[in-house]
């Protein structure tokens, strides 16, 4: 069995087998409702880079120091 026959479904629109996680069928453009796929809210995704941005920098500062002492 194939890796991907697992995550095989089928559009509700054009019978044609898609994977679970496309929001939009590549064959008839017909909107997927994503099985295993959800979706972050734009703010937790906002959320996100802000925390990771931070975190970047603050270890970008400890380098320079540490490299310059």
């Amino acid at each position: 069995m194939s890796k991907f026959k697992r995550h095989m479904v089928r559009c509700p629109h054009c019978g044609k087998d898609v994977l679970d996680h496309m929001t939009e069928c590549p064959f008839c453009h017909g909107e997927l409702e994503g099985y295993s796929y959800k979706p972050l809210d734009p703010d937790k995704v906002r959320r996100i880079r802000m925390i990771a941005t931070i975190v970047i920098l603050a270890l970008a500062a400890i380098i320079f120091i540490a490299t310059n002492l």
